[in-house]
């Protein structure tokens, strides 16, 4: 999961306009199958938004 550094929210996929948005809820958290496409993923939107989000594992 990746958490917005300034935010502290969780990262999602707006549904209706796909923006990456941070949600206080975990239900809507963008959540990776493997540790290295998580931080594939926070790399690539570290260099579009100018902040690089947190990694964070989950135990589910």
């Amino acid at each position: 999961m990746l958490r917005s550094c300034s935010e502290g929210g969780h990262l999602c996929i707006n549904a209706v306009n796909q923006r990456i948005e941070s949600q206080a809820s975990l239900d809507k958290a963008w959540i990776f199958h493997s540790h290295d496409g998580a931080v594939d993923h926070a790399r690539r939107i570290g260099e579009v938004l100018g902040e690089t989000p947190d990694v964070v594992k989950l135990d589910l």
